[in-house]
């Protein structure tokens, strides 16, 4: 079982380290097809759909990529694509040349015995020139870009970090590879005028792919089991005989994970998969049973195991029936050989499910009729010897070989074997005191997550099983394997499924996880100290290139730092002071490509995703802001208006290009606005509303003049806390609080009415379980009351003092939740409509929390920041897809 999973550990480890040397694909557009030049004998070829997109989600997402990021050639291959996607933006020549353009990453063995890479792009090249920006990055040199020009292969030198390069520009594919011989062989491919396409297994298998993956990886299974004598000794992986064949799969970057998903396409039929398909599938056992040092399974799925050892017919005498029915006949469920090692001492464990333990006992103790067996009672649990050898082994294959007499023991629904008694009294130890896989923590976080039916199950605690993984490395290999202990150290799960399909083809599901093996807290996504004090909630952008989140957070030095979902601080950089209100996101360019903009009270921000201003910004104020800014988009067409009210009673009116607007003219307020403009479309026309600090409403148009008289007038220091359409604007309704504590709400027209009467603390309106903003929620010291139409629907005293910044959170079908925080315990907490918390809180958080779904896989987050800044992501599986967070 070792040598299998090794095998599956090196092939999710060879994709990933070819994510180390190139990522980045297309379909071919351009008519030029990459698959040309991929060697016939390649094992492994990876496809990006869209390269750009592809590794911003694994730099800005992926803690794997992060955990990899950290070796050097992996960090310089970042930073390389960083600088090109940097030049890209800046260079529209070089944008059209790599946007959008196929390409692939194959993998092969070597006949020297080494691994080789090649990357194959398909740029769109403007006749024959290439942008000189590309070849800057690329470290080629003037002469070296004419002879690249005349299809000479060049040596190039784009990091010091990573090996000399080998490139080659031939009918339109730019080749690249750090071997020279993979180079030969490519171009000696490229003129044969075939393409390994044209295989018709991996033609089937190409066209199983399916849309929407973040990468595709397609593995020729005997070619990738050869790979691995790069590394292992022969002896250690001779009995590796996968399926013939083609897989392929999409690939999902997680924050946590890699995840892929597809088929196998077999080439000729396989015992292994004919057995398995006539066993049917089902999920993994509970592992009650197994010692949670068990770090590694092979599972399969079996009911009916007399047929299974018919199917897969292995050589050798066929045991006597009796024995064969003795021996498995009780079988169903799952059948499973559990590894561990501890002091490069390996101990193995054979696992067999049953739906019937007194038969299986039974059967097992008659084989004891003809001469008694050896028996040892270890705290009140009987274990036996079997009195015959090998019969495993002639039964179930090669796997089995070590159960030479082996001792057997009843644990619940499983009979457990072992080739001594001191493992089972291990796990009969686990049994009666606790301490089972099934009760492991960092097991069940991975297992459940990707526990699914099938017919055949592989998984590996990569990190817990390096001392395993080690063995039978050669010695070159085992050297090289210690030098990357730090990053074996940050794998977790590693799993391999595969289940029965249709027309022969096989399900394939396989993950690695990202789960560093000194946290312990499985609740925490990820957790980021960013160096220094933050007083401000976090603040929830979207990535435009992948659609997931990322949190921006500014410290008490007014720095600003973005953090990936993956929790990877991006970039920082500093401003001039608080941030005012919420963050903004808008398109600057109408080009789907997001920028952040907000202001201090001395400055206009319009910040790019990679923390640079852009063009015509940022632009200071000549008077401070008193309120933060409004951006309005009138007619849907991001021909974005940024207003902002400033000291001296004026609105200040900014275009995308950081001029003033032409037209408006700002009225002139007998006292500064201090909550930003709302707008309102009504029977076709924009109306814009403000308050002043003395209470004054006013109704503007575009350009600053009154479109209306507001009759309403709020009390001097009111706070506004809503404004809210009509059926015209006389109907458009103020919520506000006054000084007393009391709320209210009035009409344009001038008609009001009490929400809440005066109390001391703070209340404003909610929308609490989809009732449209009608119930009202007061916080007073320690106490926390929900009423509506003057009953209360929630009221909870705490014992500690509340902050005054409570979000509500809607979770679907109506309900509703409330965040708040307690500045004097250092927690925050999320509670249901009747007050109770949710399971999973209190957290600790000195800001108010946000609540969002970083990675977009259906399972949001709490995102908590501590006084001393400390950003941590708290997964929240008892939330369902819709809770996200309420400014």
């Amino acid at each position: 079982m070792r040598r299998i999973l090794v095998a599956l550990l090196l092939l999710a480890l060879a994709a990933a380290a070819t994510w180390t040397v190139w990522h980045w694909e297309r379909d071919a557009k351009n008519g030029t097809d990459p698959w040309r030049a991929v060697p016939t004998h390649s094992a492994v070829v990876l496809v990006f759909p869209d390269v750009w997109d592809s590794w911003d989600r694994f730099t800005h997402t992926s803690q794997l990529w992060g955990a990899f990021e950290k070796l050097p050639a992996v960090g310089a291959t970042g930073q390389l694509m960083a600088r090109t996607l940097l030049r890209m933006d800046q260079d529209a020549a070089l944008r059209a040349t790599l946007e959008d353009t196929p390409a692939l990453v194959a993998l092969m063995r070597r006949s020297a015995g080494s691994v080789g890479s090649l990357f194959i792009l398909a740029p769109r090249l403007q006749g024959s020139t290439i942008p000189s920006s590309l070849t800057d990055v690329l470290g080629v040199d003037p002469a070296g870009l004419a002879a690249l020009l005349q299809g000479a292969v060049i040596v190039a030198h784009p990091d010091t970090a990573l090996p000399p390069i080998s490139l080659c520009l031939r009918e339109g594919l730019l080749l690249l590879t750090s071997d020279e011989g993979v180079m030969d062989e490519a171009l000696l491919q490229l003129g044969s005028g075939t393409s390994i396409s044209e295989d018709p297994v991996l033609a089937q298998a190409m066209a199983t792919l399916g849309a929407g993956a973040d990468a595709h990886v397609l593995v020729h299974t005997t070619r990738t089991a050869r790979l691995l004598h790069t590394w292992w000794r022969p002896d250690a992986i001779e009995h590796i005989e996968p399926p013939a064949g083609w897989v392929a799969l999409d690939l999902r970057a997680r924050a946590d994970a890699f995840l892929l998903s597809g088929l196998l396409v077999p080439a000729e039929e396989h015992t292994m998969l004919t057995a398995m398909a006539a066993q049917g599938t089902g999920r993994p056992a509970p592992w009650r049973a197994l010692p949670a040092a068990v770090t590694a399974l092979d599972v399969q799925w079996i009911t009916a195991p007399l047929r299974w050892t018919t199917d897969r017919s292995w050589p050798g005498e066929t045991p006597d029936p009796a024995i064969v029915q003795a021996l498995l006949g009780w079988v169903q469920g799952s059948m499973a050989i559990a590894t561990a090692m501890s002091n490069e001492s390996l101990t193995r464990w054979y696992y067999f499910a049953t739906d019937d333990p007194q038969r299986a006992t039974e059967d097992l103790q008659g084989l004891c009729t003809d001469a008694p067996c050896d028996t040892v009672s270890y705290r009140g649990q009987r274990i036996t010897r079997l009195p015959m050898g090998g019969m495993h082994e002639r039964l179930l294959g090669p796997a089995y070989s070590d159960m030479e007499r082996p001792w057997w023991t009843v644990l619940g629904d499983a009979v457990l074997f072992a080739r001594e008694s001191d493992p089972l009294q291990r796990a009969i130890d686990s049994w009666i005191d606790g301490g089972a896989l099934a009760e492991d923590a960092r097991s069940n976080a991975w297992t459940s997550r990707i526990g699914q039916e099938a017919g055949r199950n592989w998984w590996m605690d990569v990190a817990r099983s390096r001392a395993m993984l080690r063995a039978g490395l050669k010695p070159e290999a085992a050297a090289a394997f210690d030098a990357l202990d730090s990053l074996w150290l940050h794998l977790g799960g590693l799993s391999l499924q595969l289940s029965p399909g249709q027309r022969g083809f096989h399900h394939v599901f396989a993950g690695l996880g990202h789960a560093p093996l000194d946290v312990r807290e499985t609740g925490i996504l990820w957790s980021t100290a960013i160096g220094a004090p933050v007083e401000r909630a976090p603040d929830i952008l979207r990535n435009h290139v992948n659609n997931t989140r990322e949190v921006l957070v500014q410290d008490t030095t007014h720095r600003i730092h973005l953090l990936g979902s993956n929790g990877k601080v991006l970039w920082t950089r500093q401003l001039d002071g608080k941030i005012m209100g919420a963050v903004h996101q808008v398109d600057r360019y109408r080009n789907n490509k997001l920028q952040m903009l907000f202001n201090t009270a001395g400055t206009l921000y319009l910040i790019d995703r990679n923390g640079k201003d852009v063009a015509g910004w940022p632009i200071p104020l000549r008077r401070p802001a008193t309120a933060p800014l409004a951006v309005f988009d009138y007619d849907g067409e991001r021909d974005y208006r940024v207003l902002v009210p400033t000291q001296d009673g004026s609105i200040v009116n900014i275009g995308m290009d950081g001029e003033a607007v032409k037209g408006w003219e700002s009225p002139r307020m007998a006292a500064p606005v201090t909550k930003s403009l709302s707008h309102l479309r009504m029977r076709n026309r924009d109306h814009l509303l403000v308050v002043d600090a003395q209470g004054k409403v006013w109704v503007l148009d575009r350009r600053g003049a009154e479109r209306a008289q507001a009759e309403l007038r709020l009390e001097e220091g009111a706070t506004v806390r809503a404004v809210l359409p009509g059926m015209d604007i006389q109907g458009a309704r103020i919520v506000w609080s006054t000084t007393d504590g009391a709320l209210w709400q009035g009409t344009v027209a001038g008609e009001r009415s009490m929400l809440a009467p005066a109390a001391e603390g703070s209340a404003w309106p909610v929308d609490f379980g989809g009732d449209g903003g009608r119930a009202v929620l007061h916080i007073h010291g320690d106490t926390l009351r929900v009423t509506q139409d003057g009953r209360d629907m929630l009221l909870r005293t705490f014992g500690t003092t509340l902050l005054h910044d409570a979000l509500t959170i809607p979770l679907g079908r109506g309900a509703t939740a409330i965040a708040v925080t307690f500045p004097d315990m250092g927690r925050v907490t999320l509670l249901d409509e009747v007050g109770r918390e949710i399971e999973g809180f209190p957290l600790p958080g000195d800001v108010p929390m946000r609540i969002a779904d970083l990675d977009v896989d259906g399972q949001p987050e709490a995102i908590t920041i501590t006084r001393d800044g400390t950003v941590t992501a708290h997964r929240l599986p008892g939330l369902g897809t819709s809770g996200t967070s309420q400014p």
